[in-house]
Protein backbone atom coordinates (compact mmCIF):
# COMPACT_ATOMS: atom_id res chain seq x y z
CA UNK A 1 0.00 0.00 0.00
CA UNK A 2 2.87 2.45 0.56
CA UNK A 3 4.29 1.73 -2.59
CA UNK A 4 1.19 2.20 -4.38
CA UNK A 5 0.91 5.67 -2.40
CA UNK A 6 4.61 6.79 -3.48
CA UNK A 7 4.28 5.62 -6.93
CA UNK A 8 0.64 7.86 -6.99
CA UNK A 9 2.67 10.91 -5.54
CA UNK A 10 5.49 10.59 -7.89
CA UNK A 11 3.16 11.09 -10.58
CA UNK A 12 0.93 13.27 -9.49
CA UNK A 13 4.19 15.70 -9.08
CA UNK A 14 5.26 15.36 -12.12
CA UNK A 15 3.03 17.50 -14.70
CA UNK A 16 4.05 15.81 -17.79
CA UNK A 17 3.89 12.30 -16.94
CA UNK A 18 0.57 12.85 -14.65
CA UNK A 19 -1.00 14.38 -18.03
CA UNK A 20 0.41 12.48 -20.37
CA UNK A 21 -1.40 8.86 -18.50
CA UNK A 22 -4.54 10.92 -18.71
CA UNK A 23 -4.17 11.90 -22.26
CA UNK A 24 -3.38 8.08 -22.93
CA UNK A 25 -6.35 6.96 -21.10
CA UNK A 26 -9.41 8.46 -21.92
CA UNK A 27 -8.28 8.72 -25.51
CA UNK A 28 -8.21 4.88 -25.54
CA UNK A 29 -11.49 4.65 -23.54
CA UNK A 30 -12.85 6.85 -26.50
CA UNK A 31 -12.36 4.04 -28.74
CA UNK A 32 -14.63 2.23 -27.47
CA UNK A 33 -17.65 4.59 -28.06
CA UNK A 34 -20.62 4.22 -30.23
CA UNK A 35 -19.91 4.71 -33.96
CA UNK A 36 -21.90 6.57 -35.71
CA UNK A 37 -25.44 5.28 -36.50
CA UNK A 38 -25.84 7.33 -39.43
CA UNK A 39 -24.85 7.21 -43.08
CA UNK A 40 -21.16 8.02 -43.76
CA UNK A 41 -22.32 10.88 -45.69
CA UNK A 42 -24.11 13.14 -43.26
CA UNK A 43 -20.87 13.56 -41.06
CA UNK A 44 -17.63 14.86 -42.09
CA UNK A 45 -15.36 12.05 -41.69
CA UNK A 46 -15.48 8.69 -42.19
CA UNK A 47 -15.32 5.45 -38.95
CA UNK A 48 -12.05 3.42 -38.90
CA UNK A 49 -12.64 0.18 -36.88
CA UNK A 50 -9.61 -1.40 -35.14
CA UNK A 51 -10.73 -4.67 -34.28
CA UNK A 52 -13.77 -3.86 -31.84
CA UNK A 53 -12.92 -0.75 -31.16
CA UNK A 54 -12.92 2.50 -33.59
CA UNK A 55 -12.66 6.36 -33.94
CA UNK A 56 -13.96 8.64 -36.93
CA UNK A 57 -11.31 10.32 -39.18
CA UNK A 58 -12.24 13.99 -39.40
CA UNK A 59 -12.47 14.53 -43.38
CA UNK A 60 -9.80 17.27 -43.45
CA UNK A 61 -7.23 14.42 -42.40
CA UNK A 62 -6.64 13.88 -45.97
CA UNK A 63 -5.73 17.15 -47.28
CA UNK A 64 -3.31 17.89 -44.30
CA UNK A 65 -1.67 14.56 -44.30
CA UNK A 66 -1.11 14.40 -48.02
CA UNK A 67 0.32 18.24 -47.82
CA UNK A 68 2.32 17.25 -44.41
CA UNK A 69 3.66 14.31 -47.02
CA UNK A 70 4.65 17.03 -49.60
CA UNK A 71 4.86 20.47 -47.94
CA UNK A 72 6.65 22.38 -50.86
CA UNK A 73 2.98 22.06 -52.54
CA UNK A 74 1.78 24.98 -50.30
CA UNK A 75 4.20 27.00 -52.75
CA UNK A 76 3.62 25.07 -56.00
CA UNK A 77 2.23 27.40 -58.52
CA UNK A 78 0.00 25.10 -60.30
CA UNK A 79 -3.09 24.85 -58.12
CA UNK A 80 -4.03 26.13 -54.70
CA UNK A 81 -3.21 24.66 -51.96
CA UNK A 82 -6.32 24.90 -49.33
CA UNK A 83 -4.63 24.72 -45.55
CA UNK A 84 -1.48 27.37 -47.76
CA UNK A 85 -2.29 29.78 -44.36
CA UNK A 86 -1.56 26.89 -42.06
CA UNK A 87 1.66 26.58 -43.06
CA UNK A 88 3.33 25.97 -39.15
CA UNK A 89 1.19 23.25 -38.33
CA UNK A 90 1.89 21.79 -41.61
CA UNK A 91 5.57 22.00 -41.55
CA UNK A 92 5.66 20.79 -37.70
CA UNK A 93 3.66 17.82 -38.43
CA UNK A 94 6.47 17.01 -41.31
CA UNK A 95 9.28 17.64 -39.32
CA UNK A 96 7.60 15.36 -37.13
CA UNK A 97 6.66 12.81 -39.71
CA UNK A 98 10.50 12.42 -41.46
CA UNK A 99 11.54 10.16 -38.35
CA UNK A 100 7.98 8.41 -38.47
CA UNK A 101 8.69 7.34 -41.74
CA UNK A 102 12.35 6.64 -41.49
CA UNK A 103 11.66 3.81 -38.53
CA UNK A 104 8.75 2.39 -40.55
CA UNK A 105 10.10 2.26 -43.89
CA UNK A 106 13.47 0.36 -41.89
CA UNK A 107 10.47 -1.62 -40.58
CA UNK A 108 8.53 -3.03 -43.38
CA UNK A 109 11.86 -4.27 -45.53
CA UNK A 110 12.40 -6.46 -42.66
CA UNK A 111 12.31 -10.54 -42.67
CA UNK A 112 10.38 -10.24 -39.61
CA UNK A 113 7.57 -7.84 -40.82
CA UNK A 114 6.83 -9.92 -43.99
CA UNK A 115 6.71 -13.20 -42.09
CA UNK A 116 4.20 -11.56 -39.42
CA UNK A 117 2.00 -10.72 -42.47
CA UNK A 118 2.09 -7.27 -42.57
CA UNK A 119 2.45 -6.44 -46.19
CA UNK A 120 -1.41 -7.63 -46.46
CA UNK A 121 -2.46 -4.70 -44.25
CA UNK A 122 -0.40 -2.00 -45.65
CA UNK A 123 -0.34 -2.97 -49.34
CA UNK A 124 -4.25 -3.30 -49.66
CA UNK A 125 -5.26 -2.28 -53.08
CA UNK A 126 -8.59 -1.44 -51.75
CA UNK A 127 -7.51 1.00 -49.37
CA UNK A 128 -5.14 2.64 -52.05
CA UNK A 129 -8.55 2.89 -54.76
CA UNK A 130 -10.08 4.64 -51.61
CA UNK A 131 -7.54 6.84 -50.95
CA UNK A 132 -6.99 7.82 -54.75
CA UNK A 133 -10.97 8.37 -55.31
CA UNK A 134 -10.96 10.71 -52.10
CA UNK A 135 -12.57 13.96 -53.46
CA UNK A 136 -10.33 15.80 -50.95
CA UNK A 137 -7.33 14.73 -52.49
CA UNK A 138 -8.54 14.47 -56.18
CA UNK A 139 -7.12 17.82 -56.51
CA UNK A 140 -4.13 16.68 -56.14
CA UNK A 141 -3.42 14.53 -59.12
CA UNK A 142 -2.45 11.70 -57.15
CA UNK A 143 -3.33 8.94 -60.09
CA UNK A 144 0.94 8.35 -60.37
CA UNK A 145 1.18 6.98 -57.05
CA UNK A 146 1.65 3.23 -56.22
CA UNK A 147 0.87 3.00 -52.59
CA UNK A 148 -0.68 5.82 -50.87
CA UNK A 149 -1.09 3.89 -47.53
CA UNK A 150 2.86 3.60 -47.34
CA UNK A 151 3.64 7.93 -47.83
CA UNK A 152 0.61 9.18 -45.50
CA UNK A 153 0.91 6.48 -42.58
CA UNK A 154 4.05 8.12 -40.96
CA UNK A 155 2.60 11.66 -41.26
CA UNK A 156 -0.88 10.39 -39.84
CA UNK A 157 1.04 9.39 -36.99
CA UNK A 158 3.07 12.64 -36.94
CA UNK A 159 -0.40 14.72 -36.48
CA UNK A 160 -1.56 11.97 -33.75
CA UNK A 161 2.28 12.95 -31.83
CA UNK A 162 1.24 16.72 -32.67
CA UNK A 163 -2.22 16.42 -31.06
CA UNK A 164 -0.79 14.47 -28.15
CA UNK A 165 2.06 17.28 -27.17
CA UNK A 166 -0.08 20.30 -27.86
CA UNK A 167 -3.13 18.46 -25.73
CA UNK A 168 -0.36 17.99 -23.04
CA UNK A 169 1.03 21.71 -23.37
CA UNK A 170 -2.59 22.69 -22.37
CA UNK A 171 -2.84 20.79 -19.50
CA UNK A 172 0.18 21.45 -17.77
CA UNK A 173 -0.10 25.38 -19.04
CA UNK A 174 -3.81 25.34 -17.22
CA UNK A 175 -2.48 23.87 -13.59
CA UNK A 176 0.58 26.01 -13.66
CA UNK A 177 -1.86 28.95 -13.97
CA UNK A 178 -4.08 27.82 -11.33
CA UNK A 179 -1.17 26.85 -9.32
CA UNK A 180 -0.34 30.57 -9.81
CA UNK A 181 -3.94 31.47 -8.50
CA UNK A 182 -3.40 29.92 -5.33
CA UNK A 183 -5.92 26.82 -6.37
CA UNK A 184 -5.78 23.59 -4.84
CA UNK A 185 -4.11 20.63 -6.51
CA UNK A 186 -7.97 18.59 -6.32
CA UNK A 187 -10.04 21.45 -7.85
CA UNK A 188 -6.87 21.18 -10.63
CA UNK A 189 -7.20 17.69 -11.61
CA UNK A 190 -11.45 18.00 -11.46
CA UNK A 191 -11.54 20.96 -14.05
CA UNK A 192 -8.65 19.34 -15.65
CA UNK A 193 -11.22 16.35 -16.89
CA UNK A 194 -13.26 18.76 -18.57
CA UNK A 195 -10.07 19.64 -21.11
CA UNK A 196 -8.79 16.09 -21.69
CA UNK A 197 -11.93 14.02 -21.57
CA UNK A 198 -14.04 16.20 -23.33
CA UNK A 199 -16.00 15.70 -26.69
CA UNK A 200 -13.68 17.85 -28.89
CA UNK A 201 -10.72 14.89 -27.48
CA UNK A 202 -13.31 12.57 -28.38
CA UNK A 203 -13.89 13.48 -31.78
CA UNK A 204 -10.86 14.92 -33.13
CA UNK A 205 -7.83 13.32 -31.06
CA UNK A 206 -6.97 10.89 -33.51
CA UNK A 207 -7.52 13.08 -36.53
CA UNK A 208 -5.07 15.43 -38.50
CA UNK A 209 -6.74 18.70 -37.35
CA UNK A 210 -6.03 21.63 -35.36
CA UNK A 211 -8.66 21.09 -32.94
CA UNK A 212 -6.41 20.57 -29.73
CA UNK A 213 -5.43 24.57 -30.62
CA UNK A 214 -9.31 25.34 -28.89
CA UNK A 215 -7.63 24.63 -25.73
CA UNK A 216 -3.93 25.99 -25.90
CA UNK A 217 -5.50 29.08 -27.10
CA UNK A 218 -7.33 30.26 -24.49
CA UNK A 219 -5.48 28.82 -21.70
CA UNK A 220 -1.90 30.11 -23.12
CA UNK A 221 -3.20 34.04 -23.98
CA UNK A 222 -4.95 34.15 -20.44
CA UNK A 223 -1.78 32.59 -18.70
CA UNK A 224 0.63 35.32 -20.60
CA UNK A 225 -1.80 37.94 -19.59
CA UNK A 226 -1.53 37.00 -15.94
CA UNK A 227 1.82 37.42 -15.97
CA UNK A 228 1.71 41.04 -17.45
CA UNK A 229 -1.15 42.00 -15.53
CA UNK A 230 1.60 40.84 -12.29
CA UNK A 231 4.51 42.73 -13.42
CA UNK A 232 6.23 39.30 -13.97
CA UNK A 233 7.11 40.15 -17.71
CA UNK A 234 9.39 42.42 -19.18
CA UNK A 235 9.19 44.72 -21.94
CA UNK A 236 11.80 43.01 -24.11
CA UNK A 237 10.09 39.61 -23.39
CA UNK A 238 6.20 40.68 -23.98
CA UNK A 239 8.17 41.55 -28.05
CA UNK A 240 9.47 38.10 -27.88
CA UNK A 241 5.93 37.04 -26.69
CA UNK A 242 3.99 39.14 -29.39
CA UNK A 243 6.31 37.55 -32.11
CA UNK A 244 5.75 34.21 -31.41
CA UNK A 245 1.93 34.19 -30.90
CA UNK A 246 2.10 35.75 -34.21
CA UNK A 247 3.89 33.00 -35.17
CA UNK A 248 1.40 30.79 -34.01
CA UNK A 249 -1.46 32.28 -35.67
CA UNK A 250 0.22 30.58 -39.17
CA UNK A 251 -0.59 27.42 -36.96
CA UNK A 252 -4.41 28.25 -35.87
CA UNK A 253 -6.50 31.47 -36.58
CA UNK A 254 -8.15 32.25 -32.44
CA UNK A 255 -4.74 33.12 -32.12
CA UNK A 256 -5.31 36.59 -34.04
CA UNK A 257 -7.08 36.94 -30.76
CA UNK A 258 -3.97 37.59 -28.72
CA UNK A 259 -3.48 40.99 -29.98
CA UNK A 260 -7.26 42.44 -28.51
CA UNK A 261 -6.50 40.79 -25.01
CA UNK A 262 -3.11 42.33 -24.96
CA UNK A 263 -5.03 46.14 -25.68
CA UNK A 264 -7.68 44.95 -22.77
CA UNK A 265 -4.31 44.10 -20.33
CA UNK A 266 -3.29 47.58 -21.17
CA UNK A 267 -6.46 49.17 -20.74
CA UNK A 268 -7.19 47.40 -17.08
CA UNK A 269 -3.88 48.16 -15.83
CA UNK A 270 -4.01 51.94 -16.71
CA UNK A 271 -7.41 52.02 -15.09
CA UNK A 272 -9.14 53.87 -17.83
CA UNK A 273 -10.72 53.19 -21.31
CA UNK A 274 -9.07 56.16 -22.35
CA UNK A 275 -6.77 55.68 -25.54
CA UNK A 276 -3.67 57.68 -25.09
CA UNK A 277 -0.70 58.46 -27.10
CA UNK A 278 1.75 56.64 -24.44
CA UNK A 279 -1.01 53.44 -24.48
CA UNK A 280 -0.22 53.69 -28.83
CA UNK A 281 3.46 54.00 -28.11
CA UNK A 282 3.50 50.87 -25.53
CA UNK A 283 1.63 48.85 -27.82
CA UNK A 284 2.89 49.10 -31.47
CA UNK A 285 6.02 47.76 -31.50
CA UNK A 286 4.08 44.67 -30.08
CA UNK A 287 1.54 44.45 -32.95
CA UNK A 288 4.29 45.36 -35.76
CA UNK A 289 5.71 42.37 -34.33
CA UNK A 290 2.80 40.12 -33.64
CA UNK A 291 1.46 41.04 -37.58
CA UNK A 292 5.10 40.28 -39.49
CA UNK A 293 5.05 36.73 -39.40
CA UNK A 294 1.72 36.44 -40.95
CA UNK A 295 2.71 39.34 -43.82
CA UNK A 296 5.91 38.17 -44.30
CA UNK A 297 4.28 34.08 -44.90
CA UNK A 298 1.55 36.24 -47.35
CA UNK A 299 4.60 37.74 -49.09
CA UNK A 300 6.11 34.51 -49.57
CA UNK A 301 3.12 32.86 -50.89
CA UNK A 302 2.32 35.52 -53.53
CA UNK A 303 5.82 35.89 -54.58
CA UNK A 304 6.22 31.80 -55.30
CA UNK A 305 3.31 30.67 -55.86
CA UNK A 306 1.66 33.68 -57.12
CA UNK A 307 -1.18 33.43 -54.94
CA UNK A 308 -2.69 33.36 -51.10
CA UNK A 309 -5.15 31.38 -50.25
CA UNK A 310 -7.09 31.66 -46.60
CA UNK A 311 -10.37 28.96 -46.65
CA UNK A 312 -11.69 30.16 -44.14
CA UNK A 313 -12.43 33.66 -45.73
CA UNK A 314 -12.85 32.02 -49.64
CA UNK A 315 -14.70 29.11 -48.69
CA UNK A 316 -16.32 29.79 -45.41
CA UNK A 317 -17.03 33.38 -45.72
CA UNK A 318 -15.81 34.48 -41.99
CA UNK A 319 -16.51 37.68 -41.00
CA UNK A 320 -16.51 38.33 -44.93
CA UNK A 321 -20.32 37.34 -44.92
CA UNK A 322 -21.19 40.89 -43.46
CA UNK A 323 -19.89 42.69 -46.51
CA UNK A 324 -21.37 39.58 -48.68
CA UNK A 325 -24.84 40.39 -46.61
CA UNK A 326 -24.91 43.94 -47.16
CA UNK A 327 -23.75 44.04 -50.49
CA UNK A 328 -27.62 42.40 -51.46
CA UNK A 329 -29.15 44.92 -49.02
CA UNK A 330 -30.09 45.85 -45.63
CA UNK A 331 -32.99 43.67 -44.45
CA UNK A 332 -31.28 40.78 -45.70
CA UNK A 333 -28.53 41.64 -43.63
CA UNK A 334 -30.95 41.48 -40.66
CA UNK A 335 -32.65 38.20 -42.11
CA UNK A 336 -28.74 36.86 -42.06
CA UNK A 337 -27.66 38.03 -38.43
CA UNK A 338 -30.80 36.39 -36.93
CA UNK A 339 -29.86 33.04 -38.42
CA UNK A 340 -26.69 33.13 -37.77
CA UNK A 341 -26.95 34.33 -34.28
CA UNK A 342 -29.71 31.02 -33.83
CA UNK A 343 -27.08 28.88 -35.33
CA UNK A 344 -24.64 30.45 -33.05
CA UNK A 345 -26.43 30.00 -29.63
CA UNK A 346 -26.86 26.48 -30.60
CA UNK A 347 -23.47 25.76 -30.35
CA UNK A 348 -23.56 27.53 -27.11
CA UNK A 349 -26.34 25.47 -25.82
CA UNK A 350 -24.15 22.40 -26.41
CA UNK A 351 -21.13 23.83 -25.04
CA UNK A 352 -21.32 27.27 -22.60
CA UNK A 353 -24.42 27.10 -20.76
CA UNK A 354 -23.97 24.24 -17.44
CA UNK A 355 -20.01 25.94 -17.14
CA UNK A 356 -21.67 29.75 -17.40
CA UNK A 357 -24.51 28.32 -14.96
CA UNK A 358 -21.52 26.53 -12.56
CA UNK A 359 -19.67 30.15 -12.81
CA UNK A 360 -22.90 31.96 -11.67
CA UNK A 361 -23.85 29.54 -8.99
CA UNK A 362 -20.38 30.28 -7.54
CA UNK A 363 -20.21 33.82 -8.09
CA UNK A 364 -23.67 34.22 -6.54
CA UNK A 365 -22.62 32.29 -3.23
CA UNK A 366 -18.80 34.26 -3.31
CA UNK A 367 -20.63 37.90 -4.21
CA UNK A 368 -20.53 39.30 -0.26
CA UNK A 369 -16.88 38.19 0.08
CA UNK A 370 -13.83 40.42 -1.37
CA UNK A 371 -12.00 39.44 -4.02
CA UNK A 372 -8.01 39.47 -3.13
CA UNK A 373 -6.37 42.43 -4.36
CA UNK A 374 -3.97 40.73 -6.50
CA UNK A 375 -6.72 38.78 -8.28
CA UNK A 376 -8.82 41.52 -8.93
CA UNK A 377 -7.25 43.07 -12.01
CA UNK A 378 -7.10 39.37 -13.59
CA UNK A 379 -11.02 38.37 -12.68
CA UNK A 380 -11.56 41.96 -14.24
CA UNK A 381 -9.68 40.43 -17.71
CA UNK A 382 -11.12 36.96 -17.45
CA UNK A 383 -14.39 38.86 -17.97
CA UNK A 384 -13.75 41.29 -20.86
CA UNK A 385 -11.48 38.08 -22.53
CA UNK A 386 -14.70 35.91 -21.97
CA UNK A 387 -17.03 38.64 -23.81
CA UNK A 388 -13.99 38.94 -26.97
CA UNK A 389 -14.32 35.34 -27.50
CA UNK A 390 -17.54 34.62 -27.20
CA UNK A 391 -18.21 38.00 -29.81
CA UNK A 392 -15.73 36.59 -31.90
CA UNK A 393 -17.23 33.35 -32.44
CA UNK A 394 -20.81 35.26 -32.39
CA UNK A 395 -19.74 37.46 -35.54
CA UNK A 396 -17.29 34.61 -37.16
CA UNK A 397 -20.11 33.28 -39.54
CA UNK A 398 -19.36 29.64 -39.30
CA UNK A 399 -20.76 27.72 -36.35
CA UNK A 400 -20.02 24.63 -34.94
CA UNK A 401 -19.47 22.86 -31.32
CA UNK A 402 -15.73 22.75 -31.63
CA UNK A 403 -15.13 26.45 -32.31
CA UNK A 404 -17.30 27.71 -29.37
CA UNK A 405 -15.46 25.15 -27.06
CA UNK A 406 -12.57 27.57 -27.36
CA UNK A 407 -14.58 29.52 -24.38
CA UNK A 408 -14.99 26.73 -21.83
CA UNK A 409 -11.28 27.21 -20.67
CA UNK A 410 -12.09 30.65 -19.62
CA UNK A 411 -14.99 29.46 -18.14
CA UNK A 412 -12.59 26.75 -15.82
CA UNK A 413 -10.44 29.47 -14.74
CA UNK A 414 -13.52 31.73 -13.69
CA UNK A 415 -14.98 28.26 -11.70
CA UNK A 416 -11.31 28.03 -9.92
CA UNK A 417 -11.45 31.19 -9.05
CA UNK A 418 -14.75 31.27 -7.52
CA UNK A 419 -13.92 27.85 -5.85
CA UNK A 420 -10.86 28.54 -4.26
CA UNK A 421 -12.29 31.92 -2.96
CA UNK A 422 -15.37 29.65 -1.33
CA UNK A 423 -12.64 27.19 0.36
CA UNK A 424 -10.28 30.15 1.46
CA UNK A 425 -13.10 31.93 3.08
CA UNK A 426 -15.05 27.98 4.59
CA UNK A 427 -17.98 28.68 2.96
CA UNK A 428 -17.74 25.10 1.91
CA UNK A 429 -16.52 22.08 3.68
CA UNK A 430 -12.85 20.83 1.80
CA UNK A 431 -13.54 16.94 2.17
CA UNK A 432 -17.50 17.30 1.01
CA UNK A 433 -16.33 18.78 -2.04
CA UNK A 434 -13.85 16.37 -2.61
CA UNK A 435 -16.46 13.50 -2.05
CA UNK A 436 -18.55 15.54 -4.83
CA UNK A 437 -15.60 15.83 -7.28
CA UNK A 438 -14.96 12.45 -7.14
CA UNK A 439 -18.44 11.63 -8.05
CA UNK A 440 -19.04 14.01 -10.86
CA UNK A 441 -15.93 12.78 -12.23
CA UNK A 442 -17.04 9.46 -12.77
CA UNK A 443 -20.31 10.77 -14.09
CA UNK A 444 -18.90 13.03 -16.42
CA UNK A 445 -16.69 10.57 -17.60
CA UNK A 446 -18.91 7.73 -18.63
CA UNK A 447 -21.17 10.23 -19.85
CA UNK A 448 -18.36 11.52 -22.14
CA UNK A 449 -17.52 7.95 -23.22
CA UNK A 450 -20.64 6.44 -23.77
CA UNK A 451 -22.63 8.81 -25.01
CA UNK A 452 -23.40 9.04 -28.65
CA UNK A 453 -21.13 11.38 -30.62
CA UNK A 454 -20.33 14.03 -31.14
CA UNK A 455 -19.25 13.49 -35.03
CA UNK A 456 -18.67 16.59 -36.63
CA UNK A 457 -21.14 17.99 -38.80
CA UNK A 458 -23.68 15.36 -38.37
Amino acid sequence: MIKINSIIHFIVKRMWLKYSLMIVFFTFLFLFAQKPLTPTRTYCGEYIKVSKMGFVLFCDSYQYIYLTSKPSLLLDSNFVAVRQNRPLYIYAAHVIGLPVKFIIDEIITTDFFKSMGGEKHLYQKSINDKLISSPFLKIYHIDDHKNLVIELLPFYIAFIFLNFIILLFSLCLFEKLLIQLKTERFVIHFLSLFIVCSGIVKAFFFSAHEQMFVFFTPICISSIIYLFLNNRIKQTQLLLISFGMGILCLAYGSFILYFPCLGIAYLIRQKSIRITTVLIKDLLPSAILFVIPTFSWIFVCTHYSGHYFNGEVSTFREFIWIKDALSIGFFHFLYVCLDFTFRFLNTVMLTLIPFFTAVYLLHKKNKNYSTEVEQKEYFQFLKWMFVLFFLFFLVLGYYNFRLTYTCVPILLIFISLEIQHLLNNNLIDRNKLYKRFRTLSIIWIIWSVFKYGPFPFQ
